[in-house]
């Protein structure tokens, strides 16, 4: 479906977004998981698979992108004044200043896209994908070639000045990849989660949530910022910022990795980061993308709190349920959510939400759900239960909590 461009006014009005609270981007309907900034100009995409310009000086939407079968993981700005998005679906889409349709797309990966990088000249775009593989796309011929980079999963990618990439891991090295072939590797002592290029070194997020600076001959640096896993990165300048699963943010001096400022968005985990001239993006799980100033620290928006969650009851099942709220609701009409409605779920056939836009590979699975399929769905994860449906990768590890999870959604959802 091609996105109907409009005057900003109905544009903004129809997306719901708010331009009241300056610096607060609000239209998307589900976490946001890739951020893009230039010249006051931001490029969102989400879960709900849309991908959104924004004019991020007025808070307003300039056009809506609708391509990818899945969430959009990533994004960036163009140097003629187009757009790049890739998603879970594994395509990349290249778009014109007009943003009506793809100009064109490529499907070369066989798993989700985890980062893209511009090439410093503008004229080579790189994507990073979880099949390990990275991909070069020429924009002037729109050629695409494949390197193999890691044996797993390629976890972020950025471009050194010299048009090098630099690409990081799951199987815990740190790749410096030439045209040519392999440059250089250097050892990583976690899972790495994200790579951003700062002042001549790389930032790498970890799941042991440190953040830790590295050159070609290895890490020179490390701040432990958080027991939980970091799951964002952004950098410019002088300065590095991270975001954790649990939603704290850090504003550090990329010297000595000193904090300057620590920040609680109060939406949920932050999946992205980007800077702008002036500020600090954050995009949540709650749909919403705030703005904080980089001198004080200080919310530049009115905020919006984190999505509210109906049907609270103080049960153990509903605090688990919380994570569950940002993309779905428990009322009949779903709302405006990345993920279908589950009233109703108990004896539902998967897939079968009327007017809930399924993958073609949810649609075509035999399973019902029920208290033995719901639980199970979170113990092994969707990507092993629902393989090829656009719901993220997210398990219930513990299983009294999966109990504590479906005992309240057969009390509230039938």
């Amino acid at each position: 479906m091609r996105p109907m461009l409009a005057p900003l006014a109905t544009l903004a009005a129809a997306l719901g977004c708010a331009a009241a609270a300056a610096s607060d981007l609000r239209g998307h309907g589900g976490p946001v998981g890739a951020l893009a900034a230039r010249d006051g100009a931001v490029l969102s995409g989400s879960f709900d698979t849309r991908a959104i310009v924004w004019d991020g000086e007025n808070a307003v939407a300039r056009r809506v992108l609708r391509f990818h079968d899945g969430s959009v993981t990533a994004t960036a700005f163009l140097p003629d004044g187009g757009y790049a998005t890739a998603g879970q679906d594994g395509r990349v889409a290249v778009w014109g200043p007009s943003g009506d349709a793809p100009l064109f797309a490529t499907s070369e990966h066989q798993a989700p896209v985890s980062a893209l990088s511009l090439s410093p000249d503008g004229e080579t775009l790189a994507a990073a994908s979880w099949d390990g593989r990275i991909q070069r796309i020429a924009l002037a011929t729109r050629a695409a070639t494949l390197s193999e980079a890691h044996q797993g999963m390629a976890m972020g990618l950025a471009h050194l000045g010299d048009g090098r990439l630099v690409s990081v891991g799951s199987d815990l090295r740190l790749v410096i990849d030439a045209d040519i072939g392999l440059d250089a590797t250097v050892g990583l002592p976690a899972l790495p989660n994200g790579v951003a290029l700062s002042e001549g070194r790389f930032a790498v997020i970890f799941a042991d949530g440190a953040l830790r600076l590295f050159d070609e001959g290895g890490q020179t640096d490390e701040r432990i910022l958080s027991e939980r896993p970091l799951i964002a990165v952004a950098a410019r300048g002088d300065l590095v910022a991270a975001a954790s699963v649990t939603g704290e943010v850090w504003i550090l001096d990329n010297g000595d990795l000193s904090v300057r400022h620590a920040i609680l968005p109060d939406q949920g985990p932050v999946w992205s980061l980007a800077f702008t001239d002036d500020a600090l993006l954050t995009g949540g799980a709650d749909g919403l993308v705030r703005s904080w100033d980089l001198a004080s620290g200080e919310a530049l928006g009115e905020g919006g709190g984190a999505v509210e969650m109906a049907f609270h009851d103080g049960s153990r099942g509903a605090e688990v349920w919380r994570s569950c709220a940002l993309c779905h609701t428990l009322s009949p009409d779903g709302g405006e959510r990345a993920g279908p409605t589950l009233h109703g779920v108990f004896g539902r056939r998967a897939g079968t939400v009327e007017g809930y836009d399924y993958s073609q590979a949810l649609r075509g699975m035999d399973i019902v759900w029920d208290e033995r399929t719901i639980a199970e769905l979170f113990e092994y994860g969707p990507d092993a239960y629902t393989p090829g449906s656009r719901m993220p990768d997210q398990r219930v590890p513990s299983a009294e909590d999966r109990e504590a999870l479906v005992e309240f959604l057969s009390r509230v959802a039938r």
